[in-house]
């Protein structure tokens, strides 16, 4: 294993690329305990939790990796550019300019990723606003013009910088970089929940079995993770023979893979982002306080909106980057053709069944993991720690997706795969 890492750091360009991305993630720890001046940071997160929620500022605050708490530069984190990227997958079918964009190559998605960054500069200016108002409105920070704009501005200019950051690390970096960035606070706050989940069982809150289901938990949801992530169903593909001059063309078999889970960590990260926004308006508007009770992590139609969502965003998500019309068309212009189903139409409607089947499969799974860490503090009594399925998931899905990212510069060069025999990662070799 040690001479798998170090083949990792041989490749130069693969070892700058691993230091590039660990240098942007430890700017990004840095700025999160940065603290916007003129506000007093130790009363904030108490006033905080007590408008929106114990469960959702600590939700919010675990994507940003304790900034929030800090109400630092990056107390936004990349929220605002996961809003602005769901409002604008949704308005592409709608729209049929955004639809043409999409399908207009490199060009069209340089626009569409415009759209989103200004979009992100809207969503970030508007919760920016709505913290300021209440840092003001608890008396935790002088009520003057000066701090207002100060305050926003830092928010704002932070949040872009992260969406900067992304861009970076996925470019030059390894993995995509605003996945990564939400893993990396994921990971910072680890350490003071596993203490405070100390502490309650050291203090008799909470019994110590149910450290050992805690743990037995994370074995179950890290292996069905890792399962789920990478299950695929392999359709055979068969390519009639054709002949060209004096060659003979086609004649042979193949398979044509469809994961059980498209969208990886998308439809999670999309629901808990959107879910954010009702409970927050619900806590800033005075005319809506009484909907908090509703909308916060944990109640009974928070969970259901919450599975509703990853279903809808589930195949929401495959409908953009999966077409069994476009595949079928194409199998059929180069010859090919799924045994016992006829080219064409036919193809295309055995291709949206199967595709239908596994992304329930995958969806159920995802919502099951999104709802059990709820389920699971209500009946064990353990409140301190909150990294749940759904982070669990984001980690193992960026961990496997960064992995295969570095198999990839691994088998250009020819070298051993990085986990022997990782056939997790389609390499039986190693």
């Amino acid at each position: 294993m040690l001479e798998r890492i170090h083949q990792i750091f041989v490749i130069e360009e693969l070892r700058k690329r691993i230091l590039y991305t660990l240098g942007m993630l430890l700017v990004f720890r840095v700025g999160s305990y940065i603290p916007v001046p003129g506000v007093d940071t130790k009363q904030w997160a108490d006033v905080l939790s007590g408008v929106v929620g114990e469960g959702l500022f600590g939700f919010i605050d675990l994507f940003t990796g304790g900034a929030l708490s800090q109400f630092s530069l990056f107390g936004l984190g990349v929220i605002p550019y996961i809003n602005a990227s769901i409002i604008l997958s949704l308005l592409i079918p709608v729209f049929p300019k955004l639809k043409e964009l999409q399908q207009q190559g490199r060009e069209g998605r340089r626009k569409l990723t415009q759209y989103t960054r200004w979009g992100t500069v809207g969503l970030a200016l508007f919760q920016a606003y709505a913290l300021s108002y209440l840092v003001i409105r608890y008396g935790l920070a002088q009520p003057t013009v000066g701090f207002f704009l100060t305050s926003i501005i830092a928010l704002t200019a932070g949040t872009i910088f992260l969406m900067w950051i992304g861009e970076r690390i996925t470019e030059n970096g390894i993995g995509n970089g605003i996945s990564m960035i939400i893993m990396a606070g994921i990971i910072a706050r680890f350490p003071g929940q596993l203490q405070r989940t100390y502490i309650e069982i050291a203090a008799g809150a909470v019994s110590p079995i149910w450290a050992v289901v805690l743990l037995a938990l994370f074995i179950v949801v890290i292996a069905g993770t890792v399962v789920i992530q990478q299950g695929q169903r392999k359709i055979p593909i068969q390519y009639a023979k054709r002949t060209a001059g004096r060659r003979v063309y086609g004649g042979h078999s193949a398979h044509l893979p469809i994961r059980v889970n498209q969208g990886g960590v998308i439809p999670i990260i999309f629901a808990s982002a959107i879910l954010t926004l009702p409970s927050s308006v619900a806590a800033w508007v005075p005319a809506l306080n009484w909907l908090q009770p509703y909308v916060v992590p944990g109640s009974l139609i928070y969970l259901i909106a919450y599975v509703l969502l990853i279903l809808f965003f589930t195949y929401f998500y495959s409908s953009l980057v999966f077409d069994p019309h476009d595949l079928a068309k194409n199998l059929r212009e180069a010859g090919g053709f799924i045994p016992g189903v006829r080219p064409g139409e036919p193809t295309a409607r055995y291709l949206t069944d199967v595709t239908g089947r596994l992304l329930l499969v995958g969806a159920l799974f995802l919502a099951a993991i999104a709802v059990l860490p709820y389920v699971f503090q209500a009946i064990s009594g353990i409140t301190a720690f909150s990294l749940g399925g759904t982070s669990l998931l984001i980690l193992v899905g960026v961990g496997i997706d960064t992995i295969m990212q570095i198999e990839a510069h691994l088998v250009m060069r020819q070298y051993e795969s990085l986990v022997k025999g990782a056939a997790f990662l389609g390499r039986r070799r190693g």
